[in-house]
């Protein structure tokens, strides 16, 4: 159960959600679409204008909390799962930054460093060998700026985490059960798609898909005439019967495919894996011919986050804020 009140934020590249719980219970949900030019490939470039935008946000919503839970998005923050020699914590803190060489090749001091251990290892004999752990390292720089901004707010940043994990912590909340076993969460956001796949409950890895929902919005806009914008709307309300065009259900199939692609490429290289289900979350989430042609071509179930609802988690925060939930309850 989280300590206290706690507003968990995630500024999405199309959309800033936010997510105030108290206890066990989302008693507030908000989404609001991001200006342009304030973040652009999952970075924010505008830290002045995103204050403003923000500022604006809390004016209309009169949230009680002034601590902030962080979603830090996946695409700025490195995440790795890791098998290490037995050492001693102070041994780890020194030899983490080493264990990023593959990502981090120079100002390896620009970053920081966590960690939690998974398992002790062991051999044949029961001897402990090693450590399986969950690392992250994200730049300093980015934490100071997020620092300073929800500072200027009068709010406090008292945790912070990658997306991958907050959306861990959401279904140890919701399906404890499920969250100890293999499973993925499938992000349908709008600019791409994110395979998350967790491993006997621990985070493994995140497989990027470059087509997302907007490709789907710029089929739309093409075949009726309108703004892109527009056009993401039309994709939820199916107007005109669109969606069941040829035309956009093949982009719906090419989505379809390249999950499965990933699917099968981590189960070969994964050989023992589980993996059975996968939730799923974002604004493709609310296209049921694009849950379709996953359920045609995924050879797992597909299973829509909005279906563990209940009176502490809506159906929306469980499409469109996942993270943003989630992450009040990292850490439980």
């Amino acid at each position: 159960m989280a300590k206290k009140n706690l507003l968990g934020i995630e500024f999405g590249s199309s959309r800033l959600k936010i997510a105030e719980v108290k206890g066990d219970k989302v008693v507030r949900f908000v989404k609001e679409d991001m200006p342009e030019r304030i973040i652009q490939n999952g970075e924010i470039i505008a830290w002045d204008a995103l204050q403003e935008f923000l500022g604006e946000v809390f004016k209309k919503n009169k949230f009680t909390s002034k601590n902030v839970a962080l979603v830090v998005p996946d695409t700025m923050t490195y995440t790795r799962r890791l098998s290490v020699p037995l050492m001693t914590e102070k041994q780890l803190k020194v030899n983490l930054p080493y264990e990023f060489h593959d990502f981090i090749a120079e100002g390896k001091e620009n970053y920081i460093y966590d960690f939690a251990v998974v398992n002790v290892l062991q051999d044949e004999n029961e001897t402990d060998t090693g450590l399986d752990i969950l690392a992250v390292a994200v730049s300093k720089e980015l934490m100071s700026n997020y620092t300073e901004l929800f500072k200027r707010m009068r709010l406090k940043l008292t945790m912070a985490a990658p997306q991958c994990l907050a959306f861990g912590s959401l279904m140890k909340h919701i399906d404890p059960e499920q969250a100890e076993k293999d499973y993925a969460i499938l992000d349908l956001g709008y600019s791409a798609t994110r395979i998350n796949i967790f491993s006997e409950g621990v985070f493994d890895t995140t497989r990027s898909i470059e087509l997302g929902c907007q490709a789907l919005a710029r089929k739309v806009a093409e075949l009726l005439g309108c703004d892109e914008h527009i056009a993401a709307l039309y994709l939820v309300q199916n107007t005109n019967n669109i969606m069941n065009s040829e035309s956009i259900r093949d982009v719906c199939s090419d989505i379809a495919v390249d999950v499965m692609r990933a699917v099968n490429y981590y189960s070969y290289e994964k050989r023992d894996n589980t993996l059975e289900s996968i939730y799923v979350c974002g604004g493709g989430a609310m296209i049921p011919q694009l849950l379709d042609e996953l359920r045609d071509n995924v050879p797992l179930q597909i299973i829509p986050l909005a279906e563990f609802a209940d009176e502490d988690i809506d159906e929306d925060t469980l499409t469109s804020g996942p993270g943003a939930a989630g992450i009040c309850w990292n850490g439980d």
